[in-house]
């Protein structure tokens, strides 16, 4: 198996991030979560990481914080990583009752944050990779809806997040999925077909305006979308690239292309 976050653990020889003064800057939104009483900025050092030492880029923290500049947290970026998290976007935000018990756990902080960063980054032509909950916030933001797949389904059959005694178990390449013919993703991967991760209880319902569908799996639901008519690199995945990031082929290829993507933004800010 690939190494994963238990290999990282393990290894002190996984190098260190090349940024220095110049380098491109990555901007990863963080959670909001509580610990001992106290409301907290979170991000998993597995993406971060992910941006650092596979991407090449500087990993720059935008606490989901209610009241933030979102303009400023964009201001010097030249890409977003809007990665996964513990909570669901709450479907008041894509008009539908909410039940804590059956949908949550919830963080409103970081979908207020979410969903006003996503449309202005884009907007900005900066390279973007929205993982999990990234490419459900990215649908909501666009006018998409989103569902909660059964609670009964068996192991096999189901998306949301097996059963596992560590991590590297839960993240295990499980799910074979089907890519879009000529599609960004199939030009990333190039292959027909991949298997990866899977996580995620919700699944994209309605597909919003102005995304295309990447890859579905065998169920027919879609596992990974582009925006249509994006200037530059502009992909979601529903299952997490950056955990395997550096060791399997599928993810490694998906966090270099961002990476690439990434640099050449940079260059051509400094150059503009």
């Amino acid at each position: 198996m690939a190494d994963g976050l238990q290999q990282w653990q393990r290894s002190a020889s996984r190098g260190q991030w090349q940024g220095r003064g110049g380098a491109p800057q990555v901007g990863i939104l963080s959670d909001t979560m509580i610990a001992r009483g106290e409301q907290l900025a979170s991000v998993a050092l597995i993406c971060v990481n992910a941006i650092g030492l596979v991407a090449g880029a500087v990993p720059r923290i935008l606490p989901a914080a209610p009241a933030a500049d979102i303009d400023a947290y964009l201001d010097g970026l030249d890409g977003l990583f809007v990665g996964g998290g513990q909570t669901n976007v709450h479907p008041s935000r894509y008009g539908q009752m909410a039940d804590e018990a059956r949908d949550g756990p919830f963080d409103e902080f970081r979908d207020e944050v979410a969903l006003h960063l996503i449309p202005r980054a884009l907007a900005r032509g900066l390279p973007a990779l929205f993982v999990c909950r990234g490419i459900q916030e990215l649908n909501v933001a666009f006018g998409g809806t989103l569902a909660k797949e059964p609670d009964d389904l068996p192991e096999d059959k189901r998306h949301g997040t097996p059963g596992a005694d560590n991590e590297d178990a839960r993240y295990r390449l499980r799910q074979k999925l089907t890519l879009r013919r000529d599609g960004l993703l199939q030009e990333i991967c190039g292959a027909d077909t991949i298997t990866v991760n899977s996580l995620h209880s919700f699944l994209i319902a309605d597909l919003a305006p102005g995304l295309v569908a990447e890859a579905v799996a065998e169920d027919g639901s879609i596992e990974a979308v582009s925006v249509e008519g994006a200037s530059t690199f502009a992909l979601g995945t529903l299952f997490h690239p950056d955990y395997w990031a550096s060791t399997d082929h599928t993810s490694a290829r998906i966090i270099s292309a961002f990476g690439d993507a990434v640099h050449q933004h940079a260059t051509a800010r400094e150059t503009a």
